[in-house]
């Protein structure tokens, strides 16, 4: 009889995590092709169709992220997502490379990647297309080049590094948090401090700079509109621990409960020498984690901080918890911390992949009775049936077009309502600037307005039509429910302008 060699758990564990990685492509694949676009993809769905330099909101990767996604794979919901999960699934591609670089252990790499896969984030998120798409490609790609500088010590990779960080800042400004934590690794990691002396990251900076400087124009051109609009979250008020709580929350259900435990273990595990041969791999990761992680711990002392804005972390998070899961505590602890990491090494990606799975099903059959309103699935749902049956209201109305109050409902109505029934936003008109939504209403003829039934009624039409009247009450609905209520009136005869001027407004 074949006695097992050591290898052979490796080689298994690889292929669960080739075999798991490849069915949450196909699983990606098919949900991205089934499910309505949310009102934030249908927004830079519109991007894509003007590109710019800049936007109100953010850089421009985002729009042309998706632009090249619909030329390769057509303008339906998949098209929009396509390019997304596939990067999504070359991250497991990029963490196997980066763990096989800092700890040299095959068994580790499987598991980060199977870690990363069972992330709810991941699990979930990567169906949709949001600035933190191409945030988390370039981001990623930046660490795995530093990782190749920490394992080979080839100059060649910090122009990879720049390029890529060049990528994240032209998805989104919070790839700025990328430089300081990748100097705080050349500060206490000792294999890398040496570059401090070298001209490469110098030439990884400017290239990182150059290609983020078209944006930084386009802003000068611009009033700074985006850098206000971001940085302008950055404002006093009042402190409190409300959004701490929160903030620390979403992470624990983002992450899964159990990962969570580990990338917590990993960090403490970082600061201590184990001697094992993987201090400084160790040091590296925790290093790119800082100075994001105590930023947003500092902003939600005073503001909320959405669940996303780690997505960048999380292949690093994967990486430091699949070595906490293999590396024995260097000091005591208690029984009861020995027990809770047995059990989260054990369970971690069973459970993230089980709360991926539940968080499908209820997307595609709502098995869970969950109010509407705390169910964020039905983001994803009844938006062509209520863009088909305002336009019959229309139609019948002989309106010929359509105003709303907030971008999400105008995006969503522009995406899969009729072409020949233009949607505006009356307010906000600065979302809609640099050809984004050119022309305006034809004020011989009525229109339609439609509002949430929450948001009250027509009052905000009567000081710009003198025909203001409630037509119909139209529901957005999945699965059998009533999503969500919407007021609809025809207005006709402007007394004022019927869109606000386009100005941008100027923020603190």
């Amino acid at each position: 009889m074949m006695q097992r060699t050591t290898a052979e758990p490796e080689h298994e564990l690889t292929r669960v995590a080739i075999a798991v990685t490849l069915g949450m492509l196909v699983l990606h694949l098919l949900v991205a092709s089934q499910l309505e676009l949310m009102f934030d993809e249908a927004y830079y769905r519109l991007w894509a169709q003007h590109l710019a330099w800049g936007y109100h909101d953010h850089p421009p990767l985002t729009a042309l992220w998706i632009r090249v996604s619909t030329l390769l794979f057509g303008t339906s919901e998949f098209g929009v997502r396509a390019l997304g999960v596939v990067a999504t699934a070359a991250g497991s591609v990029a963490i196997w490379a980066m763990a096989r670089d800092l700890f040299q252990s095959e068994s580790k790499a499987a598991l980060a990647v199977l870690i990363w896969n069972a992330c709810p984030l991941i699990g979930v998120g990567a169906i949709l297309v949001t600035p933190d798409t191409p945030l988390l490609f370039g981001w990623t790609t930046a660490v795995w080049a530093l990782c190749r500088i920490y394992r080979s010590g080839n100059w060649y990779w910090w122009l990879l590094v720049g390029f890529a960080a060049g990528l994240a800042l032209e998805a989104k400004y919070t790839a700025l948090f990328l430089g300081p934590g990748i100097m705080l690794a050349m500060l206490i990691v000792p294999e890398l401090r040496r570059w401090w002396l070298k001209p490469a990251p110098y030439a990884g900076g400017a290239i990182a700079l150059a290609m983020f400087a078209p944006n930084i124009v386009w802003n000068a051109q611009h009033g700074w509109e985006t850098f206000a609009k971001q940085f302008g979250r950055v404002a006093d008020a009042e402190w409190t621990l409300r959004f701490v709580f929160e903030f620390f929350g979403s992470q624990i259900g983002l992450l899964n409960p159990l990962t969570f435990v580990l990338v917590v273990a990993g960090l403490l595990i970082s600061t201590r020498r184990v001697g094992d041969g993987c201090d400084g791999g160790r040091r590296l990761l925790a290093a790119l984690c800082w100075p994001l992680l105590v930023y947003f711990a500092f902003h939600s002392l005073h503001d909320r901080v959405q669940g996303n804005w780690l997505a960048p972390l999380y292949p690093v998070f994967a990486l430091i918890a699949a070595d906490a899961a293999m590396t024995r505590t260097p000091e005591p602890v208690a029984p009861w911390v020995e027990r809770l990491l047995a059990f989260a090494r054990r369970w971690t990606v069973a459970l993230g992949l089980g709360l991926t799975g539940l968080i499908y099903a209820q997307a595609f059959f709502a098995p869970f009775p969950v109010s509407p309103r705390a169910d964020p699935t039905t983001l994803l749902k009844g938006w062509r049936q209520l863009a088909g049956d305002l336009a019959t209201v229309a139609s019948r109305e002989k309106a010929g077009y359509v105003l709303t109050q907030g971008y999400a409902l105008t995006a969503l109505l522009k995406t899969y309502g009729s072409a020949g029934l233009p949607v505006f936003q009356f307010s906000e008109r600065y979302r809609w600037a640099y050809g984004i939504d050119a022309g305006a209403p034809d004020a011989t003829l009525p229109g339609v307005y439609i509002v949430e039934e929450k948001r009250a009624g027509g009052d905000e039409m009567r000081g710009r039509f003198a025909e203001v009247r409630e037509i119909a009450k139209l529901e957005r609905r999945g699965h059998g429910a009533v999503l969500d209520a919407y007021l609809v009136y025809l207005v006709a005869q402007p007394t004022a302008a019927i869109l606000d001027p386009i100005d941008v407004p100027r923020r603190r």
